[in-house]
């Protein structure tokens, strides 16, 4: 099987790619600095290749990309809850270093780069219907931006050199080891508000949709698209269903079998109202659809929440 590395291994969805990339044979080397610790990892540390370095330093970089046949690019600086107020640190980590790694897995000789980018961003405000990967593009934040610039790169790569890759557009996925104390995720960073007697707090007056996505779905169909023969280079991954804030806590308080008393606070600026995803593409090319119902995979996270914390 192929030999693969996940640069950002140790994060919430790259530890569950690792596991899922384990169980289907492929050899796995994970890349970061690992500051917080390999907990992540706890379930397959043993059967993969740990490799500590810095993302931006471009040594480390090459070393590590020896002998790799696949590149998951799933390490990243910031993400749409880090204040909007500086553009240039996005600009000189994410995107210089994103090209800087493109180049390396150029100079490297590496088959195929798979790109996890933002579905729930990308697109900027919608009219309600699910958005296909057609849908004109309007990201509002530089984490945005910075995802679809990043898009145009592997396009850029893929044109002139006639490198192979894959762009995924995730929705919001969500569950096991995803940070409930984080400022992303408001399925677990809820449920623990929950857990511990505490109030979810809601920008907004809570009517915002999402799609969301159970991270085992989000992982099956990234194994999906790397898998298939189809020459469709990006695709959305989401439930291609949309759930309001209030209705996550519906759900919750369903579930959980509390009374759930939201704190409603003022909107914090460039959120977007309603966004839901088209999955056909994939659906169409891959046979991929999603399995676990919203309900199921906020029971899953509420009990490990349980269990964890």
């Amino acid at each position: 099987m192929a030999k693969c590395i996940i640069f950002g291994g140790n994060g919430f969805i790259g530890s569950h790619l690792a596991e899922k990339l384990l169980r289907q044979g492929y050899e796995v080397k994970i890349f970061g600095s690992f500051r917080n610790g390999t907990s992540n990892l706890s379930d397959c540390i043993n059967d993969v290749e740990i490799i500590k370095g810095d993302y931006l330093n471009s040594h480390d970089v090459s070393s590590a990309l020896k002998d790799v046949d696949i590149l998951f690019h799933y390490i990243s600086n910031t993400n749409n809850a880090t204040k909007p107020l500086n553009p240039v640190f996005e600009i000189e980590t994410n995107i210089i270093g994103s090209v800087r790694l493109l180049q390396a897995a150029l100079d490297n000789y590496v088959e195929k780069i798979i790109y996890p980018s933002s579905g729930g961003t990308i697109y900027g405000e919608t009219n309600g219907k699910p958005v296909s990967e057609d849908e004109p593009k309007n990201p509002v934040s530089p984490y945005a931006i910075s995802k679809f610039t990043i898009e145009r790169y592997l396009e850029y790569f893929h044109r002139n050199y006639g490198m192979k890759y894959s762009v995924i557009r995730y929705s919001n996925p969500f569950g096991e080891r995803q940070n409930p104390h984080g400022n992303q995720g408001v399925i677990p960073v809820f449920l623990n508000k929950i857990l511990h007697g505490e109030s979810p707090v809601i920008f907004g007056d809570g009517t915002a949709v999402r799609d969301y996505i159970y991270i085992d779905d989000a992982i099956d169909a990234t194994l999906a698209v790397l898998e298939s023969k189809t020459k469709e280079t990006i695709f959305n991954v989401g439930s291609g269903d949309g759930y309001s804030l209030n209705q996550l806590i519906n759900i919750m308080s369903e579930i959980t079998g509390r009374n759930i008393s939201p704190v409603y606070t003022d909107d914090s600026g460039n959120n977007i109202s309603k966004i839901v995803l088209d999955i056909s593409r994939i659906s169409n090319a891959t046979g991929w659809t999603p399995k676990v119902s919203i309900h199921d995979g906020i029971l899953k996270t509420w009990n490990w929440l349980k269990k964890d914390y």
